[in-house]
């Protein structure tokens, strides 16, 4: 069995996930409260204090991406990439109202071409992910 800790935007940043990891053992993963990537190419200062690999050093972190556009995918994967995660979660699960109305998170899920045409254009042009 795996356990994985979901994100708690606000709550379950950096500082919680390095201390949570300290005193209690057995979590798998520690999924990031999500990130939306923008046209901008750009994390902000938040975000990248909150990916830094030195703030998560010995924690099994993954960040997650909330997009439903494979350009603002692929630059934040990339960028996530090169910080060395081995790994990034794209948040398809999300079932907040103000998310699945903007078509992502769990909104994407409705549109089953358009994530197919999503993910064939990540596949192709995203560095180390498969």
């Amino acid at each position: 069995m795996h356990y994985y800790f979901a994100p708690m935007e606000g709550v379950t940043g950096a500082v919680y996930r390095r201390t949570h990891h300290e005193f209690f053992s057995g979590v798998d993963k520690y999924f990031m409260p999500f990130i939306t990537p923008t046209t901008n190419e750009k994390l902000t200062p938040r975000q990248k204090r909150d990916v830094l690999p030195e703030y998560n050093e010995g924690v099994p972190a993954v960040p997650q991406l909330l997009t439903k556009s494979a350009a603002d995918c692929i630059w934040a994967v990339n960028a996530l990439h090169d910080l060395g995660y081995p790994e990034v979660n794209l948040n398809l699960g999300c079932p907040s109202g103000t998310v699945t109305a903007k078509g992502k998170g769990a909104g994407f899920l409705a549109h089953p071409d358009e994530l197919d045409r999503f993910l064939t254009k990540f596949s192709q042009n995203a560095r180390g992910f498969r």
